[in-house]
């Protein structure tokens, strides 16, 4: 110890004599550092860290797949929810999880808030408790929804001010008077996808009384999905093999309910993975770029340290004769290398910190546990390892340079003064080499998901989102059928047309619409379907998403009509069903034929559902998202079909942002006590549909520029040293009559040749490293060649560029002075 306080004393009073080199070190290694940090503070919250909850590792969510129709996660029914709470002795607690809308009414101001249905269990299987009052319990079974309500912590704050009396109020969802019996805690949120935003009520229910279908059917999959927690000692594995086992008995049991064909199975999944698995790639791959970014980083700082070394031959040499071991030496060089990463470190926290807030406006908004993100001690910690490791990394090689001459021929060295670049040209090569590589490899990931993101920028969504905006709406849905305004399908049909004559009027507006569902927004279950005339076969999906439209849906869209006629006026109750299909749909169902005048019935065979007939084709739409194709879809009009979900359209003259209160003004004249949300642009939707890829490409991005810019310095500053060793050299040549272009020529070879063998290296290593990128691609293949062949030019002028000035510095020496040198 004493030693070491010894070597970071002198090596503190070496550093201060050579504040320039310091702040190079410091600075490009703090970049590092700090882009490091923060993307491990994001991986950390949303990846690794298990979720709050006891015994984490054993809660999954269990979801219902159709491989045979190559269907995935498409929802439950509320008989198979009781077989897996029942039957199939596996979990300890399995409950439903049912985000949907809710209205908040009653209190002037009608709010529509998210409400998660749950089963009694929920809370006590993941452990959690109220921060005020209780959660549910067996008290709470009801075969409908229960009276008891749980307010989340922000809607507490939000619409009771915080108020400590709240237990016991009632408020009124969909004008159902329910009793608050608890607040959750600030910290607590649902592991689990949600309808728009965070879960701000929770109820409770049995999903087999009214306003559910009693008894429940088997084929109705209205239910997401299900959380559980495994049974204590039971590894993931084991509980999916019996599961299967239990499936294949669910399928012999039930063969009318599950048909061969669609191979019914049922997966579980951790929990946390659920909530993350779609970002994983993405946070891992950033993890992946901002390490080789400091690893580039390091290799800069080696092949700096080498310069410095060489000019401290004669030092180095003058403690080796007092007595100075080589590995004293060498420990020397490497406490100089961790006090230098140490300081990097503690000024790349910092910039963690202040930029951690940007990363997070950049990040996608439905980034799972967002607000669990902060630099706190397991970060701290993380980064204290990479300091540790960057100072080992970028010190170890002038650490090894140092302890391995001999002292005859150091001070030989240091009185020749050329002679230390012979011997660090091979290592100062190496390094280069290695950084080019890395780099190449950086570039090629960037180069690759910018083309990725400008093939999905110049993707038709199937509908012109300019000057398009939308608004949603929730029609309520009481507990008590016969105190729903708009149970009957006439009630709803009245309300649309009431809505549309309004909305069409006002001033600005082109067209409008009402449909059940809008592009790019919350994806829809797909609903069993029978196709007139169609064998089902193995592998074929006989499902499909279900839209009801308003005859000017698609034109308020801007989507093409292909083949038919479109939805009229006139198709309403009491008439013939009339839909219309998507061209994929139709190329799906009706192989190389005609769809016009084909029937489809919603159900399975012999459901008893009335025929609808298909009566024209329009243009794809990509509903499920701008890089998603998604099942099938069907549209049906309005007037004959429609639900509780609801969205009004309009195209406007111009920017149509403006509209938003007077698309809520007219709305809620129709019925006041209706919440009017969502409302935004068509454009905006496209954008938020874009975020994830445009989040990986900007870092991305920013991560190759930066790693460009470092190793352009790089090779700079290894020129730069040479051109300054090779004075003497450089003179008697040109005294000689060298011509200019020879110098400059033999400058360049200096620098290329590392260079160029980097490259190879690196473009092998670029085919390997694209292929982790593929599930993040779209339309792009993982070994582009337009990415392969741009990205090693762009670099390959940058390392000329960077080239340039040492080797024109090299043709302005003088002669005379470098002779007079000698």
């Amino acid at each position: 110890m004493l030693s070491f306080l010894q070597d970071a004393r002198y090596c503190l009073r070496s550093l201060r004599r050579t504040p320039g080199f310091t702040a190079v070190v410091i600075f490009t290694l703090a970049l590092g550092i700090g882009a490091n940090t923060a993307i491990f503070s994001i991986v950390d919250a949303v990846l690794l860290r298990p979720l709050a909850f006891p015994a984490a590792d054993r809660l999954v969510r269990i979801v219902d797949n159709l491989p045979g129709a190559n269907l995935h996660d498409v929802g439950m029914s509320v008989p198979e929810l009781r077989d897996l709470q029942e039957r199939s002795g596996l979990f300890d607690d399995v409950s439903a999880v049912w985000p949907v809308d809710a209205n908040v009414t009653g209190s002037g101001h009608p709010e529509r808030v998210e409400l998660l249905a749950v089963s009694p269990n929920y809370f006590s299987l993941l452990g959690v408790h109220a921060q005020l009052g209780r959660i549910f319990g067996p008290e709470d079974k009801a075969g409908g929804f229960a009276e008891a309500a749980l307010l989340s912590y922000d809607f507490w704050q939000r619409n009771f001010g915080g108020d400590p009396h709240v237990l016991g109020l009632r408020v009124r969802l969909d004008g159902d008077a329910y009793t608050v019996v608890g607040v959750m805690p600030r910290e607590f949120h649902h592991p689990g996808r949600t309808v728009a935003t965070d879960v701000d009520l929770w109820a409770t229910a049995g999903f087999s009384a009214d306003p559910f279908p009693s008894p429940p059917p088997r084929s109705s999959n209205f239910l997401p999905g299900a959380i559980a927690r495994l049974k204590p000692g039971m590894t993931l594995q084991q509980a999916q093999a019996r599961l299967d086992s239990f499936t294949a008995q669910l399928r012999a049991q039930y063969p009318n309910d599950y048909r061969p064909e669609a191979r019914y199975s049922i997966q579980i999944e951790p929990l946390k993975d659920a909530l993350t698995g779609n970002v994983r790639p993405m946070l891992f791959t950033l993890l992946g770029a901002v390490a080789m970014m400091l690893l580039i980083g390091c290799v800069n700082i080696a092949n700096l340290q080498l310069v410095r070394a060489a000019g401290r031959q004669r030092e180095i040499a003058v403690r080796q004769s007092l007595g100075a071991t080589r590995a004293r030496l060498a420990r020397q060089m490497l406490t100089e290398s961790l006090l230098l990463a140490l300081a990097a470190g503690v000024v790349g926290v910092a910039g963690a910190s202040l930029s951690l807030q940007l990363l997070l406006r950049l990040a996608p908004s439905k980034l799972p546990r967002l607000t669990e993100i902060a630099i706190d001690p397991r970060v701290l910690l993380f980064a204290f390892g990479v300091c540790l490791l960057t100072g080992v990394l970028f010190g170890l090689a002038p650490a090894l340079q140092t302890a391995g001459a001999d002292l005859a021929g150091r001070l030989r060295e240091s009185g020749r003064g050329a002679g230390s670049s012979r011997r660090q040209s091979r290592v100062s090569a190496v390094l280069v080499a290695a950084e080019f590589a890395i780099c190449l490899m950086l570039m090629t990931g960037a180069g690759l998901l910018a083309r990725s993101f400008w093939q999905l920028t110049h993707t038709d969504p199937g509908f012109n989102p300019r000057n398009a905006m939308v608004a949603r709406i929730w029609l309520p849905q009481p507990n008590d059928p016969k105190q729903d305004p708009y149970a009957r399908l006439e009630d709803r049909v009245t309300f649309i047309d009431e809505v549309l004559r309004r909305v069409s009027i006002l001033p600005g507006v082109e067209s409008a619409s009402m449909s059940t569902s809008v592009p790019m927004g919350a994806r829809g279950t797909p609903n069993p379907v029978t196709v007139e005339g169609r064998a089902v076969r193995a592998g074929e999906s006989t499902l499909a998403e279900i839209i009801s439209v308003s005859p000017d849906y698609f034109r308020v869209l801007g989507t093409p009509l292909v083949a038919g006629r479109a939805l009229e006026d006139r198709d309403r109750i009491g008439e013939p069903l009339a839909v219309l299909v998507d061209r994929a749909t139709a190329s799906r169902f009706w192989p190389g034929q005609s769809p016009l005048g084909k029937r489809i019935e919603l159900g399975r065979s012999q459901s008893k559902n009335p025929w609808a007939r298909v009566m024209g084709i329009v243009g794809d739409i990509r509903n499920d998202g701008i890089d998603s194709d998604g099942v099938p879809h069907i549209y049906f009009s309005l007037y004959q079909m429609t639900g509780k979900v609801l969205a009004v359209e309009v195209r406007s003259a111009g920017n149509p942002a403006s509209l938003g209160d007077a698309l809520r003004r007219e709305i809620r004249a129709v019925d006041p006590n209706l919440p009017v949300f969502g409302i935004g642009t068509f454009s905006s939707m496209v954008s938020a549909s874009l975020a994830p890829h445009r989040f990986s490409a900007e870092l991305m991005g920013a991560f190759a520029v930066l790693a460009l810019l470092l190793a352009a310095i790089g090779i700079y500053g290894v020129l730069a040293y040479f051109v300054g060793q090779r004075t003497r050299e450089i003179g008697v040549r040109m005294a000689l009559g060298a011509a200019p272009g020879s110098v400059i020529g033999m400058v360049l070879r200096q620098g290329l040749r590392p260079i160029a063998a980097g490259m190879a290296i690196g473009l092998a290593g670029s085919v390997a490293f694209s292929r982790l990128l593929a599930g993040m691609l779209y339309g792009v293949s993982a070994v582009d060649p337009l990415v392969l062949a741009a990205v090693p030019l762009a670099l390959l002028l940058a390392a000329c560029l960077a080239s340039a000035l040492p080797a024109w510095r090299a043709t302005r020496i003088d002669p005379m002075i470098a002779l007079r040198l000698e």
